[in-house]
């Protein structure tokens, strides 16, 4: 019984968490939402391109390897990553996502990943991101410092949410 109340509890906590985040809710400006509503089919193209590199990086680490050992834990985690990162592209930081990111970050806890693990393995993300932003602009310098600073904003928002 005493279980079931610090689950209850938890989850009940994960709720408040999410209804206090998204009650302060980010906001991007109409210039960045553009920027990154232009970028999402350049991600959503990649995507698996991107979660393939993001696996092959983070499999590497003895931390990360419970995740990545079995076949069900890569499927998940390539599904949720990548639904992950197209819907930080969509700019909507509401209700919804807080509890999505606060049920990510308890799973993360459940399993014992401490939270330097996770900010290595985004930072690798955003290398990523960078590497593709950079083919997208080609020699547009100033479209590609806007797209980056863009991604840049959406990416401290999440790690922010998610710590």
């Amino acid at each position: 019984m005493a279980t079931q109340s610090k689950a209850f509890e938890m989850a009940e906590s994960a709720e408040n968490l999410a209804a206090a985040a998204a009650s302060s809710r980010p906001e991007l400006d109409s210039g960045t939402r553009q920027l990154l509503a232009e970028f999402r089919p350049v991600v959503e193209q990649r995507i698996d391109d991107v979660i393939a590199e993001f696996l092959q990086y983070v499999s590497a680490w003895p931390e990360m390897r419970l995740l990545t050992q079995s076949a069900e834990g890569i499927a998940c985690l390539r599904r949720e990553q990548g639904r992950h990162l197209l819907n930080l592209f969509s700019c909507e930081f509401d209700q919804g996502y807080f509890a999505r990111v606060s049920r990510m970050g308890q799973a993360h806890e459940k399993v014992g990943l401490e939270p330097r693990w996770y900010l290595g393995a985004y930072g690798h993300v955003l290398k990523i991101l960078v590497e593709l932003a950079t083919e997208h602009c080609g020699d547009d310098a100033a479209h590609l410092l806007a797209t980056v600073s863009a991604i840049n904003r959406v990416v401290e928002i999440d790690m922010a949410s998610a710590v």
